[in-house]
Order: structure tokens, then sequence, then C-alpha cells
């Protein structure tokens, strides 16, 4: 009995060795060193029906991603479908002037909950020329020719 234990314990040890492994050897992950991400909470406007929603801007920098945004609804009004669109402002951190580009990105189908996701994918080839250029931006959610929900200005940082 107490040699079986022993071989069972053995055996346990080698499972865990060689499934935790992969974990210890693949070191951690490399993030973009001047932009890491941002989260932008989205904010009702017009009194348009709103629980929570925000946009996530993660900027990978590789060869083939250069930035993921994730775009999220909840308790949006029911059925509707929603675009996205990214202000932007060249050297304006403040996004106080006028956008220089509104780019569409997404669009956002939600369910009879009002709740919805989406994302769209930057690569390297959409921001070229604009490499090392610090912009402010914000994003509009519209379901309509104006928006329903709109974050708040944010500096973003094109390494």
């Amino acid at each position: 009995m107490l040699r079986s234990m022993k071989s069972r314990v053995g055996v346990f040890a080698l499972v865990a060795m060689i499934v935790g492994a992969p974990v210890v050897l693949a070191g951690p992950a490399v993030a973009d060193s001047v932009y890491h991400s941002g989260h932008y909470n989205l904010r009702a406007v017009n009194a348009a029906p709103l629980r929570s929603g925000f946009v996530e801007n993660i900027h990978a920098n590789g060869p083939t991603v250069y930035a993921h945004e994730q775009y999220v609804l909840n308790g949006a009004a029911s059925n509707t479908t929603y675009h996205v669109i990214l202000m932007v402002f060249p050297g304006d951190t403040t996004c106080s002037g006028t956008p220089a580009a509104a780019i569409p990105t997404a669009t956002i189908d939600t369910n009879a909950a009002g709740n919805g996701v989406a994302y769209h994918v930057f690569t390297p080839a959409d921001v070229n020329g604009l490499h090392g250029a610090t912009v402010g931006g914000f994003w509009t959610v519209s379901a309509g020719s104006t928006p329903d929900y709109q974050t708040g200005c944010a500096t973003i940082v094109l390494d």
C-alpha cells in the first residue's frame, strides 16, 4: 500500500512538472513600452439608455496586429445596430479642435437585453506615416446620425 502511494505521488509530481514547464519557460509577455492599453468608459449622450459600456484600446505593435480595440455595450437599446467611430485629433491631446479624421471601426449589434460587443484590428499599414505621433481621440457609438454614447478624450501615442 505504501509503495503504491509513493508511485502515485511520483507520477503526480512528474505530471505537474510537465504541465507547469511551458508556463515557466514561456516567460512574461512583452507589452508595448510606450502605450500599453487604455480602458475608456462610454457615457450616454442625450439620455440614451446604458448600464455600462467601454472601449478597450490595446496596442500590440506586432507585425500583423498594431492595435486591437474592443467595444462593449451593456443595457443599451435592444436589438439595435450601432456604429463605432474613432475621432482623431493629431497634435491635440485635448480633443478641442476639429477632428482631422473620423475613422469608422466597427458595428455593434445588441441583443434583446441591449448587450453587444465588437472589435476592430488595426494593422501596421493602417498607421503608416503616423509612427511617433501623439494624438487626442475619442470614440462615438451611434445608431443614427448623432452619437448615443461617447468616451472622454484620450491621449494616444502611436509608437
